[in-house]
């Protein structure tokens, strides 16, 4: 099996996202949008084990993020702000697309920091929220107190400052629990994005920008009020309490889901349970 065959029947195009040339992956032809973010430093293809389990009951589009993959590198700073504004063309295009005018955001990382942020922005559109490891719940300088993720954090900026297959590969252990479940198709996809001409300085500047205005404090949380679904690896960076906290200061109170053995990728460490729970909260259910 590869990506590919996980993606068959997917369409893979383009879009005008507010003036952005932006990369999708669509898949199924009916029900509500479900739009898939990536992370920093990701690409749509980080979804493909996800993507066809909810084109059942959702028309599911999966973006390369603004200056990400192949979409265009349109940004200056690459912070929060940026990759918001143009989330938020994105999913504009998505609703005029099925003619819906709420959606559900499926966020990993940085694409779920942005994902919480446009449903404080667009409320009105914002149907369900599932944070995969959301990124912002915690400071830089806090992040990185943390010896694990100090040291993950520098390993994974060795593909920035050279790309090749040793340091994308480097790269995605950082990601995973179980680092032999890193597959070479992916690797080698990552180091031929990497690659592209720009790649390695919007990464650079994604991870230089200042997103502390933009932080998910605990007081930010007690403002929200859309159904999320927060799920963490069992084994991730960010401490349980601190994305226990979160989901418990939203309203309605947000849903915690733990995938054992897992780490940064949930969804691609553990696609089976990540996809049945995910498809539960879709359909109103509790985890």
């Amino acid at each position: 099996m590869t990506m590919w065959t996980d993606l068959l029947g997917a369409e893979v195009r383009w879009i005008d996202a507010g003036g952005v040339r932006t990369r999708v992956v669509s898949a199924g032809a009916h029900g509500p949008p479900l739009v898939l973010l990536h992370g920093r430093g990701g690409h749509l293809e980080t979804w493909h084990r996800n993507t066809s389990a909810w084109a059942g009951t959702h028309r599911v589009v999966a973006a390369d993020l603004l200056g990400h993959g192949c979409t265009e590198a349109a940004g200056s700073e690459y912070g929060v702000a940026e990759l918001l504004d143009h989330a938020t063309a994105l999913i504009d295009t998505v609703l005029a697309e099925s003619g819906e005018k709420r959606a559900t955001v499926v966020g990993q990382s940085l694409g779920g920091w942005v994902a919480a942020w446009w449903s404080r922005r667009r409320p009105e559109q914002a149907r369900r929220l599932v944070l995969v490891e959301p990124a912002g719940l915690q400071a830089e300088a806090e992040r990185l107190a943390d010896p694990r993720v100090a040291a993950a954090y520098e390993h994974g900026g060795e593909a920035f400052k050279q790309v090749t297959t040793e340091t994308v590969r480097l790269r995605l252990r950082q990601l995973m629990d179980d680092e032999s479940t890193v597959d070479d198709e992916m690797v080698e996809l990552r180091r031929r994005l990497y690659a592209a001409d720009g790649a390695t300085a919007v990464h650079r500047a994604v991870r230089r920008a200042d997103n502390s205005r933009w932080l998910l404090t605990p007081e930010w949380w007690l403002e929200h009020r859309v159904p999320t679904l927060f799920i963490r690896g069992e084994n991730a960076h960010v401490p349980a309490a601190v994305v226990e906290r979160a989901a418990a200061n939203s309203s309605p109170v947000g849903q915690v889901y733990t995938v054992p053995a897992a780490k940064q990728w949930p969804h691609y460490e553990n696609p089976a349970v990540v996809n049945t729970e995910v498809a539960r909260f879709l359909n109103g259910g509790t985890s």
